[in-house]
């Protein structure tokens, strides 16, 4: 997987300095979802795929299904990632353009995991107590779980903060068989 990671970052940091640059940012956002979905798509894949294609002629099987929701630059950047045999990353490039304007907005995406649903006031303390950690806007996604008995999961970027029963229950059980 990272290896894909690494692949993708250099087209998505591109692809995010032009969007920046132009104030496109919410284009890019909406024409790298499309393409994500388009080349997820088996039928699509496996033309992709075929080396019966040319990088040129599945670049342009990519614009046609996008039915003139391209611009110049998007329809440039396909060209490009065709004739790189990149197009499948599209997926990937997507993930790491959201995560860099994420990062260039101050925004950050926070799970919540529960035992049981958040209150909308237990959702508005944890948000802002990681806005002052972390020093950023904070979305949150709140999940139930309920095998983690009480307590919740926080994921937010790289922090992990596990604050479960269950986690406590393990980690009691581990001081305790030692």
């Amino acid at each position: 997987m990272s290896e894909i990671t690494t692949a993708a970052r250099p087209y998505a940091r591109a692809i995010f300095e032009l969007a920046q640059a132009e104030s496109t940012q919410d284009k890019w956002t909406e024409v790298l979802a499309l393409l994500s979905v388009i080349v997820e798509n088996a039928d699509m894949r496996e033309a992709l795929d075929s080396p019966k294609l040319s990088a040129e002629q599945k670049a342009e099987l990519l614009i046609d299904v996008c039915n003139g929701e391209l611009s110049d630059e998007n329809r440039n950047a396909i060209k490009l990632l065709a004739e790189n045999g990149r197009l499948g990353l599209l997926p990937e490039i997507a993930n790491l353009y959201e995560a860099f304007r994420a990062e260039a907005e101050s925004k950050l995406e926070a799970t919540v995991t529960s035992a049981f649903p958040l209150t909308d006031a237990q959702q508005t303390t944890i948000a802002e107590a990681l806005k002052k950690k972390l020093g950023c806007d904070i979305t949150l996604v709140t999940q139930t779980d309920e095998s983690l008995i009480g307590g919740v999961v926080i994921r937010a970027g790289d922090l992990v903060i596990d604050g479960s029963t269950q986690a406590r229950l393990s980690a009691l059980s581990q001081s305790l068989s030692h």
